[in-house]
């Protein structure tokens, strides 16, 4: 893909290093992605996190839709409302992130681009043998939705950490993993909120997938000169101590469920998606 395909649109006071730095990233993977690259891509970039919001809160309401801020764990995001991809980077969210992070989370979103860059891949459904169940055992029609957004985004992120891997974007996945998954005190005053109630364990058990997919196909990688040994070490102990505050019982569930939907995923998202919910539900 030839740097003139990337279209860049900065918003804001966004710094010429900054812009230097997101386009230096993008021209070379698409430029190593070759033939899977897109036709076209837009690259909008903001120099403040109010600017990005302000900017996808008129894009949804010229749509008719409900806008959500982004999610705080997000570094930058992709979207395609236009029916075609457009990466959104935000300078001040990325500022807290080392350099290689930043590429990291960059290319993340890129990858999104090149798997999950159309209409088709952001429209799914809940089985309704799953919403049965879910209703059956007193989970609220909201919550499942919003687990069920949480777990599509967590298999996408396999997806797209997957596609890296092949391409050998290793060491800054690594990067932004760690830099992204970071385990705070909070968390255990969280957990210890949430285990009291069934609706409220089942949204937190399932609020883990995310990490643990998006950093399983790291994890997975053998030894290598490729792959840097101390962040291996590294990120698996942060993906057990996230787990290992549920105590014994539930950390076995949640790995249980969590190997099995990874066992079950192939190339194909919707699949994907459908397969890995079916086994989730199992955490109620």
């Amino acid at each position: 893909m030839a740097e003139s395909d990337i279209t860049y649109f900065p918003r804001g006071n966004v710094s010429g290093s900054f812009k230097k730095e997101v386009s230096e990233v993008l021209n070379d993977l698409y430029k190593r992605f070759g033939q899977r690259s897109l036709y076209k891509v837009e690259a909008y970039i903001f120099d403040t996190e109010d600017n990005l919001n302000s900017f996808l809160r008129e894009e949804k309401f010229k749509r008719g839709l409900s806008f959500n801020t982004i999610d705080d764990a997000e570094a930058c995001t992709y979207d395609v409302l236009r029916g075609y991809p457009r990466l959104l980077i935000c300078s001040d969210r990325l500022a807290r992130y080392s350099k290689r992070g930043r590429a990291g989370a960059i290319r993340h979103e890129a990858a999104h681009t090149i798997l999950h860059g159309s209409l088709e891949y952001n429209i799914f459904q809940i089985p309704e043998d799953c919403r049965h169940t879910a209703m059956v055992k007193g989970i609220d029609n909201e919550k499942l939705e919003e687990v069920f957004f949480q777990l599509s985004l967590g298999v996408k992120d396999y997806e797209a950490t997957r596609l890296l891997i092949e391409y050998e974007f290793i060491n800054c996945q690594f990067a932004y993993a760690l830099e992204w998954i970071q385990p705070v005190e909070d968390d255990r005053t969280a957990w210890n909120i949430s285990k009291t109630n069934r609706q409220t364990r089942f949204v937190y058990e399932s609020a883990l997938m995310r990490p643990i997919l998006f950093t399983n196909p790291l994890l997975s990688l053998p030894k290598s000169k490729k792959v840097p040994d101390e962040d291996h070490v590294q990120l698996g102990a942060r993906i057990e101590n996230m787990v290992s505050m549920l105590g014994e019982t539930e950390e076995n569930k949640v790995l249980q469920v969590a190997g099995s939907i990874i066992d079950a995923l192939v190339d194909d998202t919707h699949k994907n998606i459908d397969a890995a919910f079916h086994l989730l539900i199992n955490l109620i």
